[in-house]
């Protein structure tokens, strides 16, 4: 089952928005020396909703590659419509990954019954475990916990990341949850510490792009038992986190990702490179922040 700290990760372009192989090579060698639990493609942080279908099948087979079965890689499967997220599952499938990500459909708003069943179709005709993801800052869609409760009764819905920034659902969730086999990511950078003491099982963070290595501290110091420990890490990450959200947080990730040697800082129209202005204010954000 599914654990830890798995890093969302920014998908790696040059400047025809294509795939850039090599860095995404080094992302990933660079998480995982850090010792992440997994590796997530093609998540909000991967801009998923901007790439082509076929740099989306680059990304996904890069990133099996470069894995190479050392953690497990889930692919991000929401698309705007039901057959889409069936076909990306199925392509998740075809490239040996270990699971996916999914969603709901976005657009449109919907109700239980048509989100129950988007998910009962995409299980119906998913090979492989599927983790909800419930992020309504750009779906507009909020999950109900007695919602999640039916889901989870399919046999490869296994687990959710939620996004929502909202610890007293996310605590209810857990605690209607903490006697089944159902995996509880939390997906807000500032809450990591309180939810995995409170029984979550892992984070999956943006941040852990670019500081992989605090985020397995923090979690490793919940394995320990250790809360002093995790909530200092976790301070750590929310003083960054709040200076990060200063810039605009895409172009600002892929920016630091590029300072730190890793990637090039081209991001996906419409999305614009941050000023040079912004560059140099980064700079001195990553500088004071023990980034770089």
């Amino acid at each position: 089952m599914f654990s830890g700290i798995i890093p969302p990760i920014a998908t790696p372009l040059n400047e025809k928005e294509e795939v850039d192989e090599t860095a995404m090579r080094n992302l990933v060698r660079y998480l995982l020396q850090a010792g992440v639990h997994g590796i997530f493609v093609l998540g909000s942080t991967g801009e998923f909703a901007h790439l082509t279908d076929k740099e989306k099948q680059k990304v996904i087979e890069i990133a099996v590659s470069e894995v190479n079965s050392k953690v497990p890689v889930l692919v991000g499967v929401t698309e705007s419509g039901t057959k889409r997220s069936i076909f990306w599952a199925k392509e998740a499938e075809k490239f040996k990954a270990d699971g996916v990500v999914a969603a709901p459909p976005f657009y449109f708003p919907l109700n239980d019954l048509e989100l129950e069943n988007h998910y009962r179709a995409l299980s119906s005709e998913c090979g492989l475990p599927i983790l909800l993801y419930h992020i309504p800052s750009t779906t507009k869609v909020k999950f109900s916990v007695e919602l999640i409760e039916r889901l989870s009764e399919l046999p490869n819905i296994v687990g959710i990341k939620d996004s929502t920034g909202n610890l007293p659902f996310l605590f209810a969730l857990i605690d209607k949850m903490i006697r089944k086999n159902f995996v509880i990511f939390q997906g807000h950078d500032l809450l990591l510490a309180p939810t995995l003491l409170y029984g979550a099982h892992g984070g999956i963070n943006s941040l852990s792009n670019l500081v992989p290595s605090w985020f397995v501290a923090l979690y490793e110091s919940v394995k320990r038992n250790d809360a002093k420990s995790a909530f200092e890490w976790q301070r750590k990450i929310n003083r960054l986190a709040r200076q990060m959200e200063k810039f605009p947080f895409l172009p600002a990730l892929k920016a630091a990702l590029n300072l730190k040697g890793l990637i090039a800082p081209f991001v996906t129209l419409p999305f614009a490179k941050l000023t040079e202005e912004q560059r140099e204010r980064l700079i001195d954000v990553l500088k004071d922040e023990g980034v770089m």
